[in-house]
């Protein structure tokens, strides 16, 4: 039982990962890219604590699903409510980010300048993109809801994380090239890019989940 659910999940995350990297990349990559510390250490670590968020994500959602059994029709319900808060809070998030960085001096960034620039921030960003629910993470919770039990359903996930984390290793060595001032810009202005497509995600979504 034990390793045929550990190759499900395998095969579901190694086939399913670069999509994992599509959404999680345009959200450290620029956190990371726009960073004024330039060391590759700090990089690499905070590539980890964004990596710890995600993957307590995925064992608190292999814990509640694989407890929940084959309830498959409140993911619907779940995701009508919590897909354009998380897609809103993620582009908050990502626009702050960028301001903080571009603007230290003025009064209400030096105020956040802290939390925001902690590993704390960036373990959020990752906690919140290991809840999104796209294809990849909707089937894992769909297995896990079928194999049934919380542990199964955390062992699921965890195996899952491992096998989508893969795809997101080149990212530890981002500290190389953020030590060019125009890498750093372009960092700060793709953080805001993105944090309104975010937006813009949040809005479309919850026009169409409430039509």
């Amino acid at each position: 039982m034990i390793p045929a659910l550990v190759g499900k999940a395998l095969l579901l995350g190694l086939s399913t990962g670069l999509f994992c990297a599509g959404f999680c990349v345009p959200l450290v990559g620029p956190l990371l890219l726009a960073d004024d510390n330039r060391s590759v250490k700090r990089s690499a670590l905070r590539v980890l604590l964004f990596l710890v968020g995600r993957l307590v994500a995925y064992l608190l959602f292999g814990l509640v699903f694989g407890t929940l059994g084959g309830i498959l029709s409140r993911v619907w319900g779940i995701k009508a409510v919590l897909l354009p808060m998380l897609y809103a809070v993620l582009g908050a998030l990502m626009i702050v980010y960028a301001v903080v960085q571009s603007f230290p001096h003025i009064g209400f960034c030096r105020t956040i300048a802290q939390p925001v620039r902690s590993g704390w921030y960036i373990a959020l960003v990752g906690f919140l993109a290991g809840i999104n629910l796209c294809p990849p993470f909707l089937l894992a919770v769909t297995t896990v809801m079928d194999i049934g039990g919380a542990l199964r359903g955390m062992l699921f996930f965890l195996v899952f994380f491992v096998a989508t984390s893969v795809y997101l290793l080149p990212l530890f060595f981002a500290g190389l090239v953020s030590r060019f001032s125009s890498v750093r810009f372009a960092g700060r202005v793709t953080a805001v890019l993105a944090g309104l497509y975010f937006l813009y995600l949040a809005a479309g979504t919850a026009f169409v989940h409430a039509r």
